[in-house]
Parts: structure tokens; sequence; C-alpha cells
């Protein structure tokens, strides 16, 4: 079985942390069942050689207790007239460093970047648009802000248009984009429920190209938003953009993401949000998306 480089690397850094192998790279393909048989049987947990919620968790708990702490970045943002939003938002270090190049990038080619935050507080419960394993929690996502697009392409600063298997794609109204027509997808208000194009045109560059450059990826709509009936703008989610490049899909986990930041304990994890400290070995890529 050929597995990803970033998954054998930190896999093997895990490893040899543990004292299973000797260095990280004497991890192989090869080696990879029996090396995680071994370490399964060393903290008595079932040794069936497949790295799942429980061998992930154990491999990498005492491992991320001994990693340098990562602080939460106020990042600058564009707060713009009749449209809500916030003129800062708050992301995780490693995630805001990548936003404030986009950031840039973004104001070299005239867009902006209304937010309606980024870090979501433990202390906030998931319910209607809002998971539990939400990657605004460990500050690796950040919206747009939701009254920028999808009601009034004609003016709106951004427009959405359908990409490809099931994602939207976002475009940013800019004077040094490049000439554009669209064809924007758009609701008459946000209870209306009913889908609507028009043809557009101006001078646009992609905001979700541009953003996946840094890392940044989409989401798809939820069912509260694709479903026949009954549609709400909540569960639309064109806005929302979060890190998955800071992420081994297959192997990190919600958990360890937040003990990752600076004064987020187990013990302050869970006395915050019993509810996020229950889904701490949700995996990215298998049941943290």
């Amino acid at each position: 079985m050929q597995r990803e480089a970033n998954f054998m690397k930190r896999m093997g850094e895990l490893l040899a942390f543990h004292k299973i192998i000797n260095r990280p790279e004497d991890l192989n393909d090869d080696n990879f069942d029996d090396s995680i048989v071994e370490f399964q049987e060393k903290v008595d947990i079932m040794s069936d050689g497949n790295p799942k919620w429980e061998t992930l968790w154990q491999l990498q708990f005492p491992w991320v207790q001994q990693q340098p702490k990562l602080s939460f970045v106020k990042c600058a943002a564009d707060k713009l007239p009749g449209i809500e939003g916030y003129e800062h938002l708050w992301l995780r270090q490693d995630a805001a460093e990548r936003y404030n190049q986009l950031r840039n990038e973004v104001l070299s080619l005239g867009g902006v970047i209304p937010t309606e935050g980024g870090k979501r507080d433990l202390s906030e419960g998931a319910g209607l648009g809002r998971s539990a394993t939400s990657m605004h929690y460990p500050g690796l996502a950040f919206d747009l802000a939701g009254s920028a697009g999808f009601f009034k392409p004609d003016t709106d600063p951004f427009v959405i248009t359908l990409g490809g298997s099931g994602y939207w794609e976002i475009w940013c109204r800019a004077p040094r984009g490049q000439e554009t027509k669209l064809n924007a997808l758009y609701w008459d208000n946000p209870t209306s429920g009913i889908d609507r194009t028009k043809t557009v045109q101006g001078k646009f560059f992609s905001f979700t190209k541009l953003a996946a450059k840094y890392g940044f990826q989409a989401i798809r709509p939820r069912l509260s938003f694709t479903r026949a009936k009954d549609r709400k703008y909540i569960g639309c989610e064109w806005w929302h953009f979060q890190a998955n490049d800071l992420l081994i899909a297959n192997l990190s986990q919600l958990g360890i993401e937040l003990m990752r930041i600076a004064e987020y304990t187990p013990e302050y994890i869970r006395s915050a949000n019993e509810t996020v400290w229950g889904r701490k070995q949700a995996i990215f890529q298998q049941d943290w998306f």
C-alpha cells in the first residue's frame, strides 16, 4: 500500500518519538504494519496494525505536549459599507501567516476580504451551521462576510458560480482582475430558497483558486442548503475557507490540533466545551472535514 509522503513523514516522527524505530526515515511501506502493531502492543490497545482513532491518539497525545505552542494572531480584514463584518479576525499562528499572504495578494489586485470571523471561542456551542468539529475552533478557518455575495451579483464584492464536484467557485470583483463573463448563481434574499442565475461580466479573479494557493480550501454546501424544501442560507457555506494544508489526511486529529495552541490544555478544552472534547479523536478526512 502506497501512503502519502506527509503521512509517512509524521508517522515516522511519532514512531521514533515512542522509540519503536530508531529514526523517522526508517519507516517504510514494508515495515509499517509491524511498527504499528509493536506500538499498539506497547500501549496495550488492540494490535491490528491499523492506525485509527485510539492508536493515533496514543501516538500523538504525549508528542504534542512537547511541541512548541502556537498562539492566536489578530489579522486585518476589510469593513465595507452596507456589509456585515469585522475589521479583523483571529487565526492560529500558522494559519494567520498564510492568511496575511493571501490578503496581501488580494489587495494587490484591488480586491477585499470582508469577514465574519476566524477563530471560534470554545465556549460557543454547536448548532445550526456549527459543527462540533468545526475548523473554526482551532483557528484554522475563516469566513468571508455572508452578505458580501449571493444576492446582488451585479454589484456584490463576490460572485458565486458552480465549481466541480459540488463545490462553489468564488470570484472577487477587482479592478486589476481579468475581464471575465460569469454565470452567477444567486437568491433574491436569504429566505427565498430559489436558485437563480444571470450572466455577469466585469473584472474578477478566482478567490477560490487564490485561496488554494495559500492552503485554504472551500467546502461543499450542507444538506440544509441542497435539499429540495425548506432550504437554509446558513447551509450554503460559500464563504468558508479552511487551512487544509496545515493538516495531514488520515492522521491529524481535532484534539491534537487544539492542544497545539498555548493555554489549550486537555483540562481547559474539556471544561470549555465537553462536546468538542468528546470529538477529540476525530481524524481529518475521515470524520473531520
